[in-house]
């Protein structure tokens, strides 16, 4: 093996070698403007030439130097440049290239003559090219505009369907001696292909129920940005690990473009298992199981384990789809849920359906109607509630990154109630909204959060727990345990109120790698009347390390009407 090793060190000896590439040949601009100088730049490669360049290829790289320097200066308006050139050898054993020029006066543009004929007259997209282009007469020459502007008006006859189009004038005419350029682009679009049959090859679902994630009709005006959109929905649509959308030019028949769509089925069946940890609730073990298919019809449901020392449960819901299975879907669900913190009890049990719509301009909507049965202790008050709650909640989330945004925002509002009359041990309106912002400042971030309830109810005491509101813990008021602020009994227990409003300000900024520091001051506060509004104050500094699953925070706060000196929040997931 001695002589594997003694070969292998002499092959990478050259290799070694060859990274000291020593002085190379340097290239001096003098004259002009920073476009010219780099536009001449850019046309020469001296990197290539020898230091120990002979006389004879001297005289040869002079001659080719000054081509491509005029060349260069031409594509910029500049057709009667002066040029002078020398090399000069130095003591460094290479030479430098001297170029001193001045570029002369510009060739302008005088007549910009762009004419579409054919079925694309009319077409919003070639009407932009004629009124809106980068080129305008009097503007100084410009080569790489003009073939900017030819490949525009190629590009949007192949994306717009015209394939027989014909760009057959496409000249740029410069008169040296007047200065003056004249460009002529005229293109004869044919006529317009339109989609036709779409072919979809797959056997998991229904073709009909497919069918209805396309976003044309078979005759529609061919677009290349239908068939982006065509393969963008089955790619959202969660059914297929891949998919390739083709479009069949050569087989059209007249001019009707065959569309087919072929699929990488993702696996019918899902497992997902996490664990987790946050002071609120401590230890959290999650398992869920998914059938993504459960039918052709494109129904599917899951199953979720949720196991805490503060709060378990299990859920089943079922989704079908409605009439745009990408926007719109049906969810069936039941629910049981136990939690035990040291300001209440309860066990829940729901049961309810939800119609969830994606509405244009990024707005999600909810309505659902609910039942819900639930047994509950909050300070020494033990009861039992029923309740038939119909909600309508809108929601609306954009950020730049998924988990640590530099910007973006959530904000939602949900309003719900129940009437005694209508299966209900009690009557009551609610509403809660909750937001976020996300902003750069600097090299750092600003974290705005603000949550808000308001109950209408004769009393506080007419409630479940899981309907009061409380605050205090990791999301809510830093520096008090979790949901210790609010009304209390005559013992001094946290029973909960009907109103609350809690916010949060917040800047991070990153310190090294992944890590971050933060610090932060929240406020609010949870009362039964408004006019005993008084908010309690949390403040306090932090770390923050985005992990491989997720941003992970550590906060030390201070809350100077908490029972405690100070609290540690540990806490992980996405900022928004």
């Amino acid at each position: 093996m001695r002589w594997i090793g003694i070969l292998l060190a002499l092959l990478a000896f050259p290799l070694a070698a060859d990274e000291d590439n020593g002085p190379v040949p340097g290239l001096v601009l003098e004259g002009g403007t920073e476009l010219q100088r780099e536009n001449i730049r850019n046309s020469l490669n001296l990197a290539r030439q020898p230091c120990d360049l002979p006389g004879f290829r001297e005289r040869r790289l002079l001659r080719d130097t000054e081509e491509r320097a005029r060349n260069a200066l031409r594509a910029v308006g500049h057709y009667d440049a002066e040029l002078d050139l020398s090399l000069e050898r130095d003591n460094d054993g290479c030479w430098d290239l001297h170029l001193t020029f001045d570029p002369g006066p510009p060739t302008t543009v005088e007549t910009v003559d762009i004419q579409v004929t054919g079925e694309g007259v009319g077409d919003l997209a070639f009407e932009a090219v004629l009124s809106q282009t980068d080129i305008q007469e009097g503007d100084v020459l410009r080569h790489d505009r003009y073939d900017t502007l030819r490949n525009r008006m190629t590009r949007i006859a192949a994306d717009r369907g015209y394939f027989d189009a014909d760009l057959h004038t496409r000249r740029l005419e410069v008169d040296r001696e007047n200065r003056t350029a004249t460009i002529r682009l005229h293109m004869d679009t044919g006529e317009r292909y339109r989609i036709g049959r779409v072919t979809l090859d797959q056997d998991i679902l229904a073709p009909e129920f497919v069918e209805r994630m396309i976003p044309f009709e078979e005759g529609d005006p061919y677009s290349s940005s239908q068939i982006i959109a065509l393969q963008r929905n089955l790619n959202d649509s969660g059914y297929f690990s891949g998919v390739r959308v083709r479009p069949l030019r050569d087989e059209a028949e007249d001019r009707h473009v065959p569309i087919v769509a072929e699929f990488e089925p993702r696996r019918r069946h899902s497992y997902e298992a996490g664990i987790g940890y946050s002071t609120d609730i401590g230890p959290r073990l999650r398992f869920r199981f998914e059938n993504r298919y459960a039918n052709k019809r494109g129904h599917r449901y899951h199953a979720e384990l949720e196991a805490s020392p503060v709060r378990s449960g299990v859920g089943f819901n079922y989704a079908i789809p409605l009439r745009d299975p990408l926007r719109e879907q049906l969810n069936l669900f039941t629910t049981y849920r136990t939690e035990d913190t040291d300001t209440q009890q309860s066990d829940r049990f729901q049961i309810g359906a939800n119609r969830v719509l994606q509405r244009t301009g990024g707005w999600q909507t909810t309505e659902g109607l609910r039942y819900e049965y639930e047994d509950y202790t909050v300070g020494e008050e033990t009861d039992r509630s029923r309740l038939l709650i119909p909600s309508y909640r809108i929601g609306r989330m954009e950020a730049d990154d998924p988990m640590t945004p530099r910007r973006g925002y959530r904000f939602d509002i949900t309003v719900q109630g129940a009437q005694e009359e209508l299966l209900s041990s009690t009557s009551f309106a609610q509403v809660l909204a909750s937001g976020k912002v996300v902003r750069a400042i600097g090299p750092g971030r600003v974290l705005a959060r603000a949550d808000a309830g308001f109950t209408e109810v004769d009393s506080v005491h007419e409630l479940p727990s899981s309907l009061r509101f409380f605050a205090g813990g990791d999301a809510s008021i830093r520096g008090y345990g979790y949901q210790k602020v609010g009304p209390t009994n005559e013992d001094g227990d946290v029973i909960g109120g009907r109103h609350k409003v809690v916010g949060s300000l917040e800047y991070d900024i990153p310190v090294r790698g992944n890590w971050s520091a933060a610090a932060f001051v929240d406020a609010g506060n949870v009362v039964n009347e408004w006019t005993e509004f008084d908010p309690v104050y949390g403040v306090g500094v932090g770390v923050r390390w985005r992990s491989p699953v997720g941003p992970i925070r550590v906060d030390i706060a201070h809350g100077p009407d908490s029972d405690d000196d100070f609290r540690i929040h540990f806490s992980m997931g996405p900022d928004l």
